[in-house]
């Protein structure tokens, strides 16, 4: 059987495919879009996924070999992502609270409703020299830092106060403060260098002295 199309048929099909024709297109142009992203090293990055504008059913995150996948009909979710910076509250959006070097790459967000399937990938490159971890001083290190220099400082004033009580120990227990001090006025009038002038006289007196006494055993006196 032959059937045969007029001029208003063919016209009317040829008007359905073109419509789909663009719809189709419109879809593929939607399918797939690519987005750069530049970040510095510790900022905080989220990557949302649109899904304002469907009736999602299923909605799918990945990153290399790790995934987040949400079924939205059965509420029910499957993930391996295991780094604690990456937090998922809502199937749409992706958190990163501290990005780092390690987190740089390709994420992809796939949504699925009931007209086809959507992709969003964002490039995400990260900034900023890599932390030296080698430098970083943990806080077990600082605590014994501490504990080094305050037993020093301990140990110094010990030392300190042992050297004052042997040199406090080391004098008279019973030694009487007046008479010690007489003692010391004593040793002090001893120790006095008597003037040039006292001694030439003391010296004159002692030699006048044995003269006369040798005069008085000549003379008999």
């Amino acid at each position: 059987m032959v059937i045969m199309f007029n001029r208003d048929q063919a016209a009317l099909l040829s008007i359905q495919l073109y419509v789909m024709g663009q719809v189709f297109a419109e879809i593929l142009s939607q399918t797939d879009e690519h987005r750069n992203m530049l970040v510095s090293r510790g900022d905080p990055v989220i990557l949302i996924c649109n899904i304002s504008k469907t009736n999602a059913t299923q909605i799918i995150w990945t990153k290399g070999r790790s995934f987040f996948a949400h079924l939205v009909s059965d509420n029910k979710t499957v993930s391996n992502f295991t780094s604690h910076k990456i937090d998922i509250n809502l199937p749409s959006k992706l958190n990163i609270s501290n990005v780092q070097h390690d987190d740089a790459g390709l994420y992809k967000c796939d949504i699925t409703d009931r007209q086809g399937r959507w992709t969003i990938k964002w490039n995400l490159t990260v900034s900023g020299e890599p932390q030296d971890t080698s430098k970083e001083i943990s806080p077990l290190r600082s605590f014994l830092y501490i504990l080094t220099a305050v037993t020093g400082l301990l140990l110094c004033v010990f030392t300190s106060a042992v050297c004052l009580h042997r040199k406090l120990g080391a004098r008279t227990p019973n030694q009487n403060p007046v008479q010690e001090q007489f003692d010391l006025q004593s040793e002090g009038e001893v120790g006095v260098p008597q003037p040039q002038g006292v001694t030439d006289s003391r010296a004159n007196y002692k030699h006048g002295s044995q003269y006369t006494e040798r005069l008085n055993s000549i003379y008999g006196l």
